[in-house]
């Protein structure tokens, strides 16, 4: 196992990275209305985040596009998406990832069945450009941008219909869909052996999860502009019973799930992905590195042993 996090597309990044004795580094280049950056921006970059990575010894380890409005209202393949889809696969190759994480949104105007089967279609498509860059590709359990193939209801259907396709599990997003506790568990122990790549993140919720509702309100917001203040105030009106503090002083029982991800024979990248508004600053870089001494203290390594 090796254990690395997400940073943003900024060179200093990977000296922070050699600094926190970390494995690797994830880059999650996303749409720009997905907290992303133009894919013309990104390549203008590319070749220091590239010396970055040299210099420092830190590795991508992934890179990725969630959030990722792939597929046309008719279930076609969207022809600007695709292209911003396979330059981020090409900038993948380039910074020598081995991993390549994406999402499908739903797209309203089709019925379910359409949906997966579009989705069947464009997976495809994603894998094997992937493999042509030299990466795996793994599908993301988050919400984020209307994702949906995130449960075993969906892997259940698309899995096997795409080869090479495994899963991208974060346990955290099990508390959207499984209460307070979480469905994470059962998730693992029947679904650990399709697990590509995990994330860590940790989590505290009481109650049913109103992530699902502040996705909507954030995509209204999108669409209306000039009524961002007010929603922006009834997000925030609204977390008073979800966080997502480090890894290690939250409500997932870590020991628990690692030791499914070992009755699979885990033996993939963990990724660390710091995700607060309350946990940023100096307290946010105490919490990562809580997180770090925690997971490691985890992570079984036989020449260790």
């Amino acid at each position: 196992m090796r254990l690395g996090m997400i940073i943003q597309p900024k060179p200093e990044e990977f000296d922070h990275l050699k600094e926190l004795g970390l494995d690797f580094a994830e880059l999650d280049l996303n749409p720009v209305n997905f907290f992303g950056k133009p894919v013309d921006e990104l390549r203008s970059i590319l070749p220091q985040l590239k010396e970055a990575s040299a210099r420092t010894g830190i590795p991508v380890g992934a890179v990725g596009r969630w959030a990722s409005h792939v597929l046309n209202e008719d279930g076609s393949v969207n022809d600007e998406e695709w292209a911003n889809v396979q330059a981020v696969i090409d900038m993948g190759k380039e910074l020598g990832a081995k991993r390549y994480l994406c999402s499908v949104a739903y797209v309203p105007t089709l019925s379910y069945y359409k949906n997966i089967t579009a989705a069947i279609a464009v997976l495809k498509k994603i894998v094997a450009a992937a493999k042509d860059a030299g990466m795996e590709t793994s599908i993301v359990n988050c919400m984020m941008g209307g994702n949906y193939i995130r449960t075993p209801e969906q892997w259940k259907l698309i899995l096997d219909e795409v080869p090479g396709l495994t899963i991208k599990y974060d346990p955290s997003h099990s508390f959207v869909h499984g209460g307070d506790k979480g469905a994470y568990l059962q998730e693992a122990f029947q679904w650990g052996s399709r697990f590509g790549y995990v994330h860590i993140k940790g989590v505290v919720q009481l109650g049913e999860s109103d992530e699902p509702m502040t996705w909507k309100m954030r995509d209204y917001m999108e669409s209306h502009p000039e009524m961002k203040d007010e929603i922006m105030k009834q997000m925030m009106q609204g977390d008073h019973y979800y966080d997502n503090p480090p890894a290690g002083i939250d409500s997932i029982n870590w020991r628990a799930f690692f030791g499914i991800l070992y009755k699979h024979g885990y033996d993939g990248d963990l990724s660390i992905e710091p995700h607060s508004r309350t946990w940023f600053g100096e307290k946010g870089d105490w919490g990562v590195k809580y997180t770090i001494r925690y997971i490691r203290d985890l992570m079984y390594t036989p020449d260790q042993a």
